[in-house]
């Protein structure tokens, strides 16, 4: 059986939570994300976006509000706000996209309406189904079904832009040199900056103050001249 809770001093070191006022924090439901970009939406709610106090509060928000997350509506106190996840609370004309802080903790980075329309996610993998079609798998879990020419076109660790609601692909954006890109995971998680050189398996980025290599699985392309999205937190 999962547990409802996991101790604060245990939970993993990007979430940006206090830990030594309560003993628990509610740990996220399984889902598409990396144990690591991802916290409940009871915890994005109450810590992070600042929008509820309590549990009790959050329970109320999810059955008598809607509140989407990337669209869809949400019951489940525990389910993922991962990263790149936009959550939207449509009555009270508020959006948060799920990000990263300069020291890779998660944070809730305020939107407008209309740049909750949209969000990214990086490829991870492609796999063959019935009818000739490629379903291209996403960081965050989803899947998009596309045929087999233009899946030629998508490489793993290529960045695709969603709409939301309708997970449709808006743009493609190649992973390759001297295109913008911020880092999710490792030692510069939460650093943006610039692919200077691609490897095999690593990925050397330039910022203003350093450069250094990472491995790629670890980078998301966010776009080639700027960012395609604005995900950089304050």
């Amino acid at each position: 059986m999962v547990k409802n809770h996991m101790k604060r001093l245990t939970a993993p070191r990007t979430w940006r939570i206090l830990r030594k006022v309560n003993t628990f924090v509610t740990r996220p439901s399984p889902g598409g994300h990396n144990k690591n970009l991802a916290v409940s939406v009871n915890t994005f709610l109450k810590e992070n976006a600042k929008v509820s106090n309590t549990t009790k509060e959050t329970k109320y928000l999810l059955t008598k509000q809607d509140l989407l997350v990337n669209g869809k509506k949400k019951r489940d106190y525990k389910h993922q706000a991962g990263f790149l996840d936009v959550v939207s609370m449509p009555g009270q004309d508020k959006h948060f996209l799920v990000t990263l802080d300069s020291k890779g903790k998660i944070v809730a980075k305020p939107l407008s309406k209309s740049e909750a329309g949209k969000t990214l996610s990086r490829i991870i993998n492609k796999t063959p189904v019935k009818n000739k079609k490629i379903q291209v798998n996403l960081m965050n879990g989803a899947n998009i079904l596309v045929d087999e020419k233009q899946a030629k076109e998508y490489k793993v660790g290529d960045t695709l832009i969603i709409s939301i609601p309708g997970n449709k692909i808006e743009k493609h954006v190649k992973l390759e040199k001297d295109c913008k890109a911020i880092v999710f995971l490792g030692k510069h998680s939460g650093t943006h900056g610039d692919i200077k050189e691609i490897k095999e398996d690593t990925v050397t980025i330039k910022t203003g103050k350093e450069t250094f290599e990472t491995k790629k699985e670890y980078v998301l392309v966010t776009g080639k001249e700027k960012p395609e999205i604005n995900i950089e937190a304050k």
